[in-house]
């Protein structure tokens, strides 16, 4: 996969064309699983590149900087989904103020210019462009100026409503683990380094992994979880923690992770948790003996439940 940061940098032969989706993409969901799954299979027909153009930050985090971030997906997990999506090109373009200004049409030009759209691929509510005037409608107009198809594709639902990012965002809240598997289509995760902790799962038998995550990553609820665990080409079942840990008296929110039947030092290497399933809330117990017991009891939990679940793919 070639990734850019600009229109520019995407060169392709003077007689090549391209078929192509564009978005803000976060949280990957089931919906937009749909649309790229399309795209590659148009692209693969035309035997032509499939593009994706996505914007960050997201809109929200540009006009309303003052409030908390909570991305489903930050930059990089985004991208990490895009290359298993097995995508030609992906640019990821800077959303400003100023570039949410530029019409609909004005952008579209743009767009084409530089990748020469066969085919355009879009879900049913698309917008974009100054007002979000570019709407499909819209967008299919354009098309028969410019020589391009729109290729819509109708919301997934989940019931019956259709699926969102603020479906998953709730979800991820409440400690639905499976619902926010089943809307995205595959587990929710996370990414960050392996840092120093105060090594107190050392103490007690259970040494875990401190992973520290990107501060605008939307995390689940607090709690614990059973776990899939990726270093490198590597997967490995687990038992993690989210929260304050309040048996100790904390305030730091932190993630950390027992892998188990596990020994190696890991300190700075980068991680990848998928979230399998939400065991229980995070607790305060009455000292050090009850929480051994407890984390003894999460850990078979853990165990008998990732036994039973089809590993994924690294």
């Amino acid at each position: 996969m070639q990734l850019v940061r600009q229109l520019s940098q995407i060169v392709l032969p003077s007689n090549q064309r391209s078929v192509l989706t564009i978005g803000a993409y976060d949280g990957i969901h089931r919906g937009h699983r749909q649309v790229i799954l399309g795209l590659r299979q148009a692209a693969a027909s035309y035997q032509a590149p499939s593009i994706l153009l996505a914007f960050h930050p997201r809109p929200k985090a540009v006009f309303a900087p003052h409030l908390k971030s909570d991305y489903l997906t930050t930059l990089n997990e985004k991208i990490t989904i895009f290359r298993a999506l097995q995508l030609d090109i992906v640019a990821i373009l800077p959303f400003t103020l100023e570039f949410a200004q530029t019409p609909a049409r004005t952008f579209v030009e743009q767009v084409f210019n530089a990748v020469r759209p066969l085919e355009l691929w879009v879900g049913s509510d698309f917008k974009l462009g100054k007002n979000r005037e570019g709407d499909v409608s819209f967008l299919q107009t354009l098309g028969q100026e410019m020589g391009f198809l729109v290729k819509v594709v109708d919301m997934e639902m989940a019931g019956e409503e259709k699926i969102s990012s603020t479906q998953i965002r709730e979800a991820l809240s409440s400690g639905e683990i499976r619902q926010v598997t089943y809307l995205l289509g595959d587990y929710a995760f996370l990414q960050g380094q392996v840092v120093k902790g105060a090594q107190r799962g050392h103490t007690i038998g259970f040494p875990t992994a401190n992973i520290a995550v990107d501060k605008d990553k939307l995390l689940p609820v607090n709690g614990v979880y059973a776990v899939w665990l990726h270093i490198g080409g590597e997967i490995y079942p687990a038992v993690a923690n989210i929260g304050v840990r309040p048996t100790f008296d904390g305030r730091e929110r932190t993630v950390e992770a027992h892998i188990f039947d596990f020994e190696r030092d890991i300190y700075g290497q980068n991680v990848r948790v998928d979230f399998v399933e939400y065991l229980r809330p995070e607790q305060k117990f009455s000292g050090l003996d009850a929480l051994i017991t407890q984390i003894r009891l999460d850990a078979q939990r853990a165990r008998k439940i990732l036994k039973s679940e089809v590993r994924p793919l690294t």
